[in-house]
């Protein structure tokens, strides 16, 4: 109970609806006048006032926390993030706001806690996306996490107590010929394709379900992507094998996008197609750490296999440096083979060529794949011939 005669400032009472009165608590923070409440009585409205008037003094207040019904909702945080976001990809900075949305609509920022985090980190997972894409996903929510904090809206981040996953950075996985075509069976005739045309083009995931008719040229033999990762428009080139896949699919005459869904005005659900069909495909045949980019993995794998140098490999994969795509450099044939040959000849004399001598022989193929030699003596000239030698060479299974 108040003692008598006691100035409670930053207290101030109103009648509600009823005539009954309620309590306000009126702070001045940070060059603005706010008041907060309502209270059922006087001593519950000082108790706020106490406790924020510590908070302020010990630099933990946050005012959020305590007007409009508490803490900001989280999904009110994402959609004005994405709508100012300068990021290149904007078309994965939407996905991923998204899906956050999806997941955690009417929560606030007080209901986002680890426990919530790692679970949503487990779907992820479950989905069978790589760790680099999950982290992606963690990463955009902990950014706007970041900036709640920055601007008052919550204490602390809740991702500070979360372990996120581990992106290793070792051998880059590529499907050998055999697993392939072991997938692209297990796929289906229609559903193979659709993955054979990945690894033809070195096609994203979101940059071939997202393909409209009107960005396909099969005369020319292009694709236009409008909308990529690097944040411009840009052209990826197919080859005859790719071209004709394209021609088989019937989608244009229903359709402006080339993947659809049930529904021709709307194109296909890239996550639920992965999940639903390539995933399953991919743990039947125990095929480990393959995942829709291990496509485009193997797309660049055979182009560096095919001896092309990494220019071009960068080109064809849309990058602006050779800096990533280094990790193909070991599989190329002739990658360093004349400089490795150096370490072996340091030091030594060159080879000097062999004096030329006179021919005495005469080679002459024979249809077994041997060949014949024969040397003609001295007596031979004569009209005899006195020597006949033959030395059989490499047969046919060399």
């Amino acid at each position: 109970m108040a003692r008598a005669g006691r100035k409670d400032r930053g207290l101030l009472s109103k009648p509600d609806s009823t005539g009954k009165p309620v309590w306000y608590v009126r702070l001045y923070h940070e060059g603005r006048d706010r008041r907060f409440g309502s209270f059922p009585n006087k001593t519950k409205a000082r108790e706020f006032y106490e406790k924020a008037k510590l908070e302020q003094k010990e630099g933990r207040f946050f005012p959020e926390r305590y007007q409009h019904g508490g803490y900001s909702l989280v999904e009110e945080l994402i959609a004005a993030h994405v709508n100012v976001s300068t990021v290149k990809n904007q078309s994965a900075e939407k996905h991923y706001g998204q899906w956050w949305k999806d997941r955690l609509r009417g929560k606030r920022l007080n209901a986002v806690t680890p426990p919530l985090l790692e679970q949503a980190q487990r779907e992820l997972m479950a989905e069978g996306l790589a760790p680099q894409t999950v982290m992606h996903y963690m990463k955009f929510l902990r950014h706007i996490m970041n900036k709640a904090v920055r601007d008052g809206k919550m204490e602390k981040n809740p991702f500070t107590h979360v372990k996120l996953p581990r992106v290793a950075t070792g051998k880059t996985r590529f499907l050998t010929q055999e697993e392939e075509a072991a997938l692209v069976k297990k796929l289906g005739t229609l559903y193979g394709a659709w993955m054979r045309l990945a690894v033809l083009t070195g096609l994203r995931l979101g940059e071939q379900f997202n393909l409209k008719w009107a960005d396909v040229d099969l005369e020319r033999g292009i694709l236009t992507l409008p909308h990529t990762k690097a944040g411009h428009v840009q052209y990826v080139h197919l080859n005859e094998e790719a071209k004709a896949i394209l021609r088989e699919f019937d989608s244009w005459q229903r359709s402006t996008w080339v993947f659809p869904s049930e529904n021709p005005a709307t194109q296909l659900d890239q996550r639920n197609f992965y999940t639903r069909v390539f995933v399953p495909a991919v743990q039947a045949l125990k095929l480990e750490g393959v995942t829709w980019h291990t496509l485009r993995h193997t797309f660049a794998s055979r182009l560096a296999m095919s001896g092309q140098g990494e220019g071009t490999i960068a080109a064809l994969l849309r990058h602006s440096t050779t800096g990533l795509v280094r990790r193909y450099a070991h599989l190329s044939p002739t990658h360093l083979k004349a400089a490795v040959e150096t370490v072996a000849s340091f030091g030594k004399a060159a080879p000097t060529s062999p004096e030329p001598r006179q021919a005495k022989a005469e080679e002459a193929p024979i249809s077994n794949g041997t060949v014949t030699k024969t040397v003609i003596g001295e007596s031979e000239r004569k009209g005899n011939v006195t020597e006949v030698a033959e030395k059989i060479g490499a047969g046919d299974g060399i």
